[in-house]
């Protein structure tokens, strides 16, 4: 299932840019679609949208979120393995590995400026080393995290 945008769209594009799949679509100042074929059901564009127009596929609205609450990726160093499959799978190119981390391979790393917490890292992660999680609510093992 995918999300979808409600009629109240006031056109503001914001959701555009922060969907990692360009599954939206829609002029400035008109109403928007979501491509049902292309959304992964992330949540991205919903926590950006100041119309509170999109909901999930359970029609449950999204809401907007200040930018210290949106979610984003942590990374657990200590169960990273440095096996790249979350900076494969990134969408927004915001993992690097940091071979300084202690690692074989080096520890992946979040930009987060770039990070939408579109959950595609954690997704491809086999080794559950990445979690996505609102900002203002990081679980206490991963708030050194943040510094990072």
């Amino acid at each position: 299932m995918a999300y979808f945008i409600a009629e109240s769209c006031s056109g503001c594009t914001a959701c555009v840019s922060r969907c990692p799949t360009r599954a939206i679509h829609g002029a400035r100042k008109a109403l928007h679609s979501i491509s049902a074929g292309l959304c992964i059901d992330c949540g991205a564009c919903g926590v950006v949208c100041p119309s509170e127009a999109i909901f999930d596929s359970r029609g449950v609205r999204s809401t907007m979120l200040r930018k210290a609450q949106r979610p984003r990726a942590f990374v657990e160093a200590e169960a990273c393995t440095g096996c790249e499959k979350c900076v494969e799978h990134c969408p927004f190119d915001c993992l690097r590995m940091d071979e300084a981390g202690g690692a074989h391979f080096g520890v992946a790393r979040v930009d987060e400026a770039k990070c939408t917490g579109c959950r595609e890292c954690e997704k491809a992660c086999p080794y559950d080393a990445i979690s996505v999680h609102r900002r203002d609510q990081v679980p206490p093992a991963l708030r050194p995290a943040i510094a990072a």
